[in-house]
């Protein structure tokens, strides 16, 4: 897809700056999410098989990914304005723009995998499951069944969304460095100390816990505040980009700590996904693998927040690739559609037993029906309400 082409897929950002390299970057967390829950691999195959099923397995980093993402964008124009008003905390149509973006796509979701579930005839816990979600109880209680495991994330970055004008109101006179370093230890540190009391005694990230003040706590740990430390990187990075101000023209070398960043993610992965086999960290998180998953994959992905200094360097060209960028585009309706559609095709089609037209039937083949159903919905529902929403408030 060339880039004018792709240009009627983008949506503008309010402050009138659009990084290329984050769409790309999106795109990399969709494609890490989408292959931990789809794809797989026998590490009897031999090296490569155990070194890309320890990738694989690590792939939900690609979720704190996504966060720290959002700790930028969304923070970006807060201090934008802030360096120009030190009285600023809420900008105008921010509400309306995360509404529009999130919701539509969201209810869309819940509607048709009401009708996905009805269709296989599941019973009606299914159907209570989607009016937990759509109310947001979801952030309360235990959802059982899950109904779509991807919207655990969505209830987590509403609460970064509510919380920011919050801090940003509770900082305003100061100047951006000075909001930059509050809003980093508050969002790093709560989140900490929260999952140090919530912590459940043998934790099992399993519906099928069975003490119910445990199941509770392991969900607690899945939502506020004990999340909100992935955003704090972003928003930092947010804070000394804006710092910097026009001294950021002269600062291009900064994009090679972006390298720094892709080279400590990809030890991150493999380092991770051996460890789970080793010491079953998924089955059985410890204290010690919970927060080495909360403080290495943010800093890995901050560090390659840096590509933005140079947009002309190797490793921004890369991540600003057409495909890679247009899959970043339309992550979020993928993050939404994929998760369902590769569960009932790995439960009704069987195991591939070592044959590749089965693996791609298994895998490949759920991957590419929910990516071009992804592409469909984003071009002719999110964008067109997006474009309206961002229109109506061009005219206020």
């Amino acid at each position: 897809m060339s880039v004018p082409k792709l240009q009627r897929w983008e949506i503008k950002a309010s402050t009138g700056s659009h990084f290329d390299v984050l769409d790309g970057l999106r795109g990399v967390a969709i494609l890490l999410v989408v292959a931990y829950h789809a794809l797989y691999s026998n590490p009897a195959d031999g090296v490569l098989a155990r070194v890309a099923g320890y990738i694989i397995a690590a792939g939900w980093m690609g979720v704190p990914f996504f966060f720290v993402l959002s700790g930028f964008l969304i923070s970006y124009p807060f201090f934008k304005k802030r360096q120009a008003d030190p009285q600023f905390w809420y900008q105008r149509g921010y509400a309306s723009r995360r509404i529009a973006k999130i919701l539509p796509p969201f209810y869309l979701s819940i509607l048709l995998f009401i009708g996905f579930y009805a269709v296989q005839g599941l019973d009606t816990a299914y159907l209570k499951s989607a009016l937990l979600w759509a109310t947001g109880l979801g952030n309360f209680v235990v959802v059982e069944p899950l109904f779509n495991g991807s919207y655990w994330s969505l209830i987590v970055e509403s609460h970064f969304y509510l919380l920011l004008p919050l801090l940003f109101w509770l900082t305003r006179g100061r100047t951006v460095r000075t909001t930059t370093v509050v809003l980093f230890l508050i969002l790093f540190t709560v989140p900490l100390v929260a999952r140090y009391f919530t912590w459940p005694e043998g934790l099992l990230v399993s519906p099928e816990y069975a003490d119910p003040l445990g199941r509770y706590l392991s969900m607690a740990q899945a939502r506020f505040p004990c999340q909100l430390d992935y955003f704090a990187w972003g928003a930092a990075f947010a804070g000394i980009y804006v710092a910097l101000g026009t001294a950021r023209e002269k600062l291009g070398a900064l994009s090679m700590l972006g390298y720094a960043g892709g080279a400590l993610m990809l030890v991150v992965l493999l380092f991770w996904g051996s460890w789970g086999d080793q010491f079953d960290i998924r089955g059985h998180p410890t204290r010690w693998s919970v927060e080495i998953a909360h403080l290495l994959p943010p800093v890995a992905a901050m560090l390659m927040l840096f590509f933005v200094f140079d947009p002309a360097s190797v490793g921004a060209r890369f991540f600003s690739l057409s495909w890679l960028r247009f899959t970043g585009i339309i992550s979020y309706e993928w993050f939404l559609f994929h998760g369902p559609v590769i569960a009932w095709f790995h439960e009704h089609t069987g195991p591939s037993h070592g044959s590749v037209l089965a693996y791609a039937w298994r895998t490949l083949v759920p991957l590419a029906l929910t990516f071009a159903f992804s592409a469909l919905v984003y071009r002719y529902f999110s964008l067109p309400i997006l474009h309206q929403v961002r229109d109506r408030l061009k005219k206020d």
